[in-house]
């Protein structure tokens, strides 16, 4: 699989997720605060290198990355976003710094995933899920022009799931 892809936005930068990630990774899930909607919590070290393991075998496996994303001007880490499988659907996630909270940085970048998702996965939808009562993540979501199409659980926890088309 191509390592060197990467792409911009206004604000943002993409690269693939790398393993010498670790350290901005685990600044995020050892975050209680970024965490919070999470069922397993904040993650350590160990967990959060499993789960770097994870991504990067969904990207050797299915062709489905995790990005790493840093602001365009000053370089700064500002979180990860990216795709995996789920129950035969392909869901996009991200997840950021809280000093990035509030400014739509979240929008900017779901909104990037969703338009590589187009050019560069083969699937009929993108779906995003979240906890019912994580209204930060729906509004992203819905922003995005996403459609919540049901309610169900994931993760151990009942979550709103939104879609949208990816043809």
């Amino acid at each position: 699989m191509k390592n060197d892809i990467t792409f911009k936005t206004n604000r943002l930068s993409f690269r693939i997720l790398e393993k010498n990630d670790i350290e901005n990774i685990l600044a995020l899930n050892s975050d209680p605060d970024v965490r919070r909607f999470f069922p397993d919590g904040v993650q350590n070290r160990q967990q959060t290198e499993a789960r770097i393991d994870d991504f990067l075998s969904f990207y050797k496996n299915y062709g489905l990355p995790c990005f790493v994303m840093f602001e365009l001007y000053s370089g700064e880490f500002v979180g990860r976003g990216g795709f995996g499988p789920i129950d035969g659907e392909i869901e996009v996630g991200y997840l950021l710094h809280k000093k990035y909270w509030g400014n739509g940085y979240a929008t900017e970048a779901l909104s990037a995933l969703l338009q590589w998702a187009k050019q560069n996965i083969k699937a009929e939808y993108i779906i995003a899920l979240t906890p019912l009562e994580h209204m930060a993540s729906i509004r992203v979501m819905q922003k995005c022009g996403m459609v919540n199409y049901k309610n169900d659980k994931a993760y151990g926890v009942e979550c709103c799931f939104y879609r949208t088309k990816n043809i």
